[in-house]
């Protein structure tokens, strides 16, 4: 099947958006990669609202002839390319965003033109579900060829991973234990730290785990979160990872689980291996499957032009891998 997927990509190959493309790919489908920001500062000075880039995409399409089309999030896009790109091929529009950023009449008008919708966050879920019926969640989940346990020396006692935007820079203040912030490590380097941390930290900032729950557990590290609605359907507190309730519960439980190292090991194990239903592969599995629910065959003229195809590509480097010959 060919499949066309823009979103926003890297040219290290660790965004979860190029997982994605490689677990499709993987499946046996030809992928297009399209960066639609990318593309955009290639018209102009804004990479997300371009003409001419939307004239590409569906000049694209009309010319390739996807069998599929997803769009992620494309904030900037027009909806005419959506309207257009959906006479072609069914259309997924997929948000992994929380519903603070998924609050926009853009992406319900997005969401409502497309065959069928798909998220990550159950409150995103709950909103999309009144715009358009075939709204799905689909786990974002984890790269299972880049986040997988590595051998390494423990070095510190507690990590967070990421950035403390929003209000957990004031939640961390209530911390007992030295915290070590570790910014900018992804694929290998996420893994490595994961590995090198004692107790791994997240704290939830939606109504959904953030995909550090699940890199973090598919890295085989001890998860120490906070709750968040229907993680009983994902994993089982104790088990696959830990749960606290509030900063006084949590620094005690630091303490105890420093103090317990083969209980980490034990439920950190655990967690490795519950975590494997939530790779990118079945993301890709799992969009196929919708895919093909959807799959009404669009009655369309014949092309003017033939296109030829060198690829795979992603990122700014990419497009000139592609031509069309008429």
């Amino acid at each position: 099947m060919k499949i066309f997927y823009s979103a926003v990509f890297d040219n290290q190959g660790v965004s979860s958006d190029n997982s994605k493309v490689r677990e499709l790919e993987a499946l046996g489908h030809t992928v297009v990669s399209y960066d639609y920001r990318v593309r955009g500062l290639a018209y102009g000075k804004n990479p997300n609202i371009s003409k001419d880039r939307d004239n590409e995409i569906i000049k694209f399409c009309e010319n390739w002839r996807p069998d599929f089309i997803i769009f992620a999030k494309c904030n900037g896009v027009d909806l005419r390319v959506f309207e257009e790109c959906k006479k072609i091929a069914p259309l997924c529009y997929w948000f992994a965003d929380p519903l603070i950023t998924y609050t926009n009449e853009e992406f319900y008008q997005k969401t409502k033109i497309a065959d069928f919708f798909t998220c990550d966050k159950i409150n995103v879920f709950e909103v999309a579900k009144n715009i358009n019926k075939n709204s799905f969640i689909v786990n974002d989940g984890y790269d299972r060829l880049l986040e997988y346990p590595k051998k390494l020396n423990k070095i510190y006692d507690l990590t967070f991973i990421g950035n403390l935007y929003g209000d957990r820079a004031d939640k961390v203040k209530q911390l007992k234990r030295p915290l070590k912030i570790i910014n900018n490590a992804f694929g290998h380097l996420h893994s490595k730290a994961v590995a090198q941390s004692k107790i791994n930290l997240n704290i939830c900032t939606s109504a959904g785990p953030s995909d550090r729950v699940f890199k973090v557990l598919g890295a085989g590290g001890f998860l120490l979160t906070d709750d968040w609605p229907a993680r009983r359907n994902f994993f089982e507190d104790g088990k696959d990872l830990v749960i606290y309730k509030d900063f006084n519960d949590l620094n005690e439980k630091i303490e105890y689980y420093l103090n317990n190292e083969i209980e980490c090991e034990k439920i950190a194990k655990h967690g490795s291996e519950t975590v494997k239903k939530y790779t990118r592969q079945q993301w890709a599995m799992n969009t196929v499957k919708l895919y093909h629910k959807f799959s009404v065959k669009r009655e369309l003229p014949q092309a003017k032009e033939n296109v030829l195809i060198a690829g795979p590509w992603v990122g700014e480097f990419g497009w000139e891998l592609f031509c069309w010959q008429g």
